[in-house]
């Protein structure tokens, strides 16, 4: 395989966000307990093997509303660098991949339940998607399971604290899904008849203007509000304790942070030119300020080199993928 092929193969794998799925159920299991250092990294590795069955098939199943996108023209399928087939193939293998790794690490039937309602739940998302603005919850809802797999890895006796990080993590991908790809693509979702939450809310592209209603707009706020309270929350356990310790500079940061995702937010749609790669740069900064504030503020319980992995891990993958690539950093043509 030449590089040139290897790399339109990455693209397909959208492998550069593989590192954020496997953090949600790494962090899950660092709550139960789980310190086995090679038993987590087989945890990441079913981590991307689940975010490359959710990437590939998506792909797979949105060819024809991509092709609405000039912007999309180059992607593998679209433009035939590889074939529709091929991706069917990729997706059934990564599928076996992830079972085979939990049936021979992991000895019980509940990381094998919760592994099967993640991948069910984002090939169904993959499905209706697009037909069903109501079912974008249920890729966050995949990613909720994916986290109790995790969690599941040492124990099913779950404390609180595993509970609002997998309700969070629900929150956190159900914006990213409606409102950040919502947004990104609703100039070709609009052209396609494709029925987003984002279309279904008024959402729309005219004359390369974005115009976003104010339903639009509460939605977004009102889910990123929950998210906020759901950190603000996990900082409360008795577990953590941060907003109770003298750790001010921890505080400060997650502020700092907290300050940081609103006013992204508020760049979604000011100024309202419909320019999507910078869209996607804006939401690449916002969602990194959404997830880093998130291990930061549990970081008393986690300790700081658990803590440093969890920042570091998803972000120095995103990175180095990116520019291996796309060449670029913070702009994966996605």
């Amino acid at each position: 395989m030449s590089k040139s092929t290897f790399l339109v193969y990455l693209r397909l794998l959208r492998i550069q966000g593989a590192g954020a799925t496997a953090a949600a159920a790494i962090i899950p299991a660092l709550i139960m307990g789980q310190h086995d250092l090679f038993l987590l990294s087989i945890i990441v590795i079913v981590g991307v093997m689940c975010h490359i069955f959710t990437a590939v098939h998506n792909e797979y199943l949105d060819i024809k509303v991509d092709e609405k996108s000039k912007d999309l023209k180059e992607k593998p399928l679209v433009s035939g660098a590889i074939p529709k087939r091929y991706a069917l193939y990729i997706s059934i293998a990564v599928i076996f991949m992830a079972y085979a790794l939990t049936l021979v690490f992991f000895f019980s039937i509940y990381p094998l339940i919760f592994l099967t309602i993640a991948l069910f739940l984002g090939g169904l998302y993959n499905s209706v998607g697009k037909k069903v603005p109501e079912f974008g919850m249920i890729l966050g809802a995949s990613c909720m399971f994916f986290s109790l797999y995790g969690a599941s890895t040492i124990s099913i006796q779950f404390n609180n604290l595993v509970y609002l990080a997998a309700f969070a993590i629900f929150i956190h991908i159900m914006f990213n899904t409606t409102v950040d790809g919502g947004l990104k693509d609703v100039d070709h979702d609009f052209l396609a008849g494709a029925k987003t939450t984002a279309t279904r809310l008024g959402v729309k592209v005219i004359n390369k203007k974005i115009k976003v209603t104010k339903k639009f707009t509460v939605y977004a706020y009102g889910l990123k509000f929950i998210y906020i309270a759901l950190v603000l929350l996990v900082g409360f356990q008795k577990q953590v304790n941060l907003w109770g310790s003298e750790l001010y500079l921890t505080q400060l940061l997650c502020i700092f942070l907290l300050i940081g995702i609103l006013f992204t937010l508020y760049r979604f749609w000011h100024p309202p030119d419909f320019n999507r790669p910078k869209l996607i740069r804006i939401f690449a900064v916002h969602e990194l300020a959404s997830y880093v504030v998130a291990p930061i503020v549990i970081s008393p319980l986690f300790g700081l080199r658990n803590t440093l992995i969890l920042i570091f891990l998803p972000i120095v993958w995103f990175f180095i993928v990116n520019v291996i690539v796309y060449g670029k950093p913070m702009q994966p043509d996605v």
